[in-house]
């Protein structure tokens, strides 16, 4: 079982620990969250009424902001809970991560991988295999798009360059169409 902290440059540096208290609070505050924003699974019924757990959550619903605050608040221990007085302390979090140059997907990502470390490490590896191969996925098909748009743009100055060689042999200027405006 492997033990390590991850420590992340926040409002101050902060450890993402997965504590059973933290997985508690977690799966409450995100059950709280879930129903009020009444989030239905494809079958309509309410993903606050099941059996669900922290892992579940994470995985499925973190790229909500108040899950995301709620899971940086369980995981860092400190309030979710926006006060009287201004946002949350996980809030304030938050935002000191993103101006410190980090992204909510590198944030997502820390949570995530903190909660596998501490509550099912044999599963960390696979997850950090699916996520090297979304990576490269999105990379192959960045790079098939960029070809497509080269061809085309070789079709187009090819099509172009027969225009002008047919405008040379007629000696005149192409007319337009009647269905064209």
């Amino acid at each position: 079982m492997t033990n390590e902290a991850i420590i992340l440059d926040m409002d101050e540096s902060r450890e993402l620990r997965w504590t059973f208290g933290a997985v508690k609070t977690f799966e409450k505050r995100s059950r709280e969250i879930l129903k009020r924003m009444d989030i239905k699974d494809d079958k309509g019924r309410s993903i606050a009424n099941m059996p669900t757990h922290a892992g579940f959550l994470l995985a499925n619903y973190l790229r909500l902001s108040d899950i995301l605050e709620a899971a940086v608040g369980a995981a860092c221990d400190i309030s979710a809970l926006d006060g009287k007085d201004g946002p949350s302390e996980a809030a304030i979090a938050i935002d000191g991560y993103l101006s410190r140059g980090g992204s909510l997907e590198a944030l997502q990502q820390a949570i995530y991988r903190a909660y596998l470390v501490a509550n099912d490490p044999s599963s960390l590896s696979e997850w950090e295999g699916n996520l090297a191969r979304e990576i490269e996925v999105k990379r192959i098909n960045k790079e098939k798009q960029e070809a497509k748009m080269e061809v085309a743009r070789m079709e187009l100055a090819d099509d172009q360059t027969k225009i002008e060689r047919l405008k040379k042999i007629s000696g005149t200027a192409p007319t337009s169409s009647p269905t064209s405006s």
